[in-house]
């Protein structure tokens, strides 16, 4: 993808250079990980629960109601859920009929979210269901508007870890796929053990043989994680008992600006990317624990999207950028209302000179040399601007400054 919008090297004067960030966030006191299952396999019952059990975890499980109030084939029966719950597992939402939220009339959205709540307390429990997951981890404002007024937490697929200043309606999670190695998880405990953060790690199905679909996951390598996080001594909490710890933070503070990433993935921000790229770099770091690191070829782009921020509230955005060995990427920076272009510019045209090489970079862009002062943005890319193979680039503290 290119965007080719001719800047002025004027535009230089919008530059500085700092030396550190001022946007962290806050650790508990201790790292923390939960175990969540999706959707209410049968499998997470008959596979998953005996591991979990025999080592003294609970879990939180994610149940799609109709699958067990109407005994879908491969779910769990309202027996097992009940059964769950009387072993002190949690028992949240994952609406009726795991429908894409965003595609639904007023009132399929109520059904889905009312209706599902209110099964799980009147026929598990009173206080099960009271957290929330949304199916393919898809959600906009208007999904999230109602869902508020419906549960106290909602878990996203936005990978990354959670903070006690994290905001309770946009919990990070990791997921679990076929093709993720125990090895990878272990890294992610170790790095949530060190740097006090709150891990959620997200599970779907399971199997005993080869997965057949990505959606599932061996036995044998969830019993090989739950190992590693009994002998890490990592606490272990369901979702409520993690969310109980936080600051109970339902929205960002605005003082704070509006973080599309730092660390991880800013509150009710997506990961949209189809570039090569590494939301938890550890090692090119700006300020932190972690930082992006992306391949900038052929037009690929790091793609962050957002159900929709008024643009009248910032003045500016801010990030760090970072030339890895290399240097001189030409990367663009562009907004989007969905498919309406707001404006872009080449980093290397605002900065006067190639990105360096060894060394971070501060960017500051007033949205008046945009054009975007005003009206809704959505979508915000770091985009290769050449057409060819260039080196890996690394970004760190993006946001988006306030009035």
């Amino acid at each position: 993808m290119s965007f080719r919008i001719p800047l002025s090297r004027a535009l230089c004067a919008a530059v500085f250079l700092c030396a550190s960030s001022a946007f962290a966030a806050s650790p508990f006191t201790e790292g923390m990980v939960s175990i969540a299952l999706d959707d209410g396999w049968t499998t997470q019952y008959t596979l998953a629960r005996p591991a979990l059990n025999s080592r003294g975890l609970r879990a939180t499980y994610y149940v799609v109601t109709d699958a067990v109030d109407q005994g879908w084939s491969g779910y769990m029966s309202l027996a097992q859920v009940r059964t769950l719950h009387a072993e002190n597992h949690e028992i949240a939402s994952h609406t009726r009929t795991h429908a894409d939220l965003t595609s639904l009339t007023p009132a399929q959205l109520t059904s889905e979210l009312h209706d599902s709540r209110a099964y799980l307390a009147a026929n598990v429990g009173a206080m099960c269901g009271s957290n929330f997951a949304s199916p393919y981890g898809a959600y906009n404002a208007t999904v999230m508007t109602s869902l508020k007024a419906e549960y106290a937490s909602h878990r996203t697929i936005n990978a990354g870890r959670n903070y006690r200043d994290t905001v309770v309606y946009e919990l990070r999670a990791n997921d679990v796929s076929s093709a993720v190695s125990v090895a990878t998880v272990k890294g992610w405990i170790n790095q949530a053990i060190a740097e006090k953060s709150w891990l959620i790690i997200l599970f779907h199905e399971f199997t005993t043989g080869t997965p057949t679909r990505t959606t599932q996951y061996r036995s044998t390598n969830f019993a090989s994680i739950l190992n590693h996080v009994t002998s890490t001594g990592i606490r272990t909490v369901t979702v409520a008992e993690g969310l109980a710890l936080t600051d109970g933070l339902t929205n960002a503070p605005p003082s704070v600006g509006t973080v599309i990433y730092d660390d991880a993935m800013g509150s009710g921000f997506q990961d949209w990317s189809w570039a090569t790229h590494d939301l938890d770099e550890a090692v090119t770091v700006h300020a932190g624990s972690t930082a992006i690191r992306f391949e900038p070829d052929y037009w690929e782009a790091l793609m962050f999207h957002h159900t929709g921020l008024d643009l009248s509230l910032y003045q500016s955005i801010d990030l760090w950028v970072h030339g890895g060995t290399s240097g001189g990427q030409q990367l663009r920076l562009a907004l989007y209302d969905n498919a309406t272009h707001l404006g872009s510019i080449n980093l290397a045209s605002v900065l006067g000179h190639p990105i360096a090489a060894g060394t971070w970079q501060k960017v500051s862009i007033p949205l008046s040399l945009l054009g975007a002062t005003s009206g809704t943005v959505n979508d915000f890319y770091v985009s290769d601007d050449s057409g060819s193979d260039q080196g890996a680039v690394y970004v760190d503290d993006f946001v988006l400054v306030p009035h």
